[in-house]
């Protein structure tokens, strides 16, 4: 769906569980990407300005600390809504991993940092990747994590069909155990309640509209337990 059409679904839905712009924090794990800036944007114009935790891929890099800071920040007895998840560009051609940019010649990589972390977990499986310190250095830290949470899945992207079309399932099957593992860590500071938003961000060229496949819709209740899947209603 159209991220203006998931704007506003999900506004409707929570406002029945008393979500409201004045009551709640919109907290994001989405890509560095600037691309990946246009569905925080459509969400900002309901609830405001968002608490970021994401790098890299919509790894939720600031972790269990950035998700104590942010659950602090979220109104007294109010909400928090959590979206999250990679990102992927498709060209008007239909080309998958690449996406048109605005004053830019060139058709780029999107996500680039997933690509390239595809590259080198290619490069393990088909055998020719090199030893390396670089993985650990701080001043690519991020690149280096994205590049060991997509390792479990070499085999899964090498029997792809379409390797691009996979790969952003294979980062969101990574990041929603990670995401889910900080809410449960943190639980105890949620306060009435946290809705768990997340799927494939589709972006696409300057003059047409960017989409968004959801995958998880989750309402957690005040003790931190999910209580109701709402997936069905986007």
């Amino acid at each position: 769906m159209s991220n203006k059409e998931l704007e506003s679904k999900v506004a409707a839905i929570l406002e029945e569980k008393g979500f409201t712009p004045a009551n709640t924090l919109l907290c994001t794990s989405l890509c560095c990407d600037e691309l990946a800036r246009n569905l925080e944007d459509d969400l900002n114009k309901v609830y405001g300005h968002n608490f970021n935790l994401g790098g890299l891929s919509g790894f939720p890099f600031a972790g269990n600390t950035g998700f104590g800071a942010m659950s602090a920040h979220v109104p007294d007895n109010g909400y928090c809504l959590l979206v999250h998840g990679p990102h992927v560009g498709i060209t008007k051609d239909g080309v998958i991993g690449k996406v048109e940019r605005s004053g830019i010649a060139l058709v780029d990589n999107c996500c680039g940092s997933a690509i390239a972390a595809s590259k080198y977990l290619k490069g393990i499986t088909d055998g020719g990747a090199k030893i390396t310190t670089k993985l650990q250095q701080f001043s690519d830290f991020q690149q280096g994590a994205v590049q060991e949470l997509i390792l479990p899945f070499g085999k899964r992207l090498n029997d792809a069909d379409n390797r691009m079309k996979e790969l952003p399932y294979a980062l969101y099957d990574s990041q929603d155990i990670l995401v889910r593992d900080i809410i449960n860590g943190g639980k105890k500071g949620i306060k009435q309640g946290l809705a768990l938003l997340s799927g494939i961000q589709i972006n696409t060229g300057p003059d047409t509209l960017d989409y968004f496949h959801p995958l998880r819709f989750d309402y957690y209740d005040s003790e931190g337990n999910v209580v109701e899947s709402m997936i069905d209603r986007l």
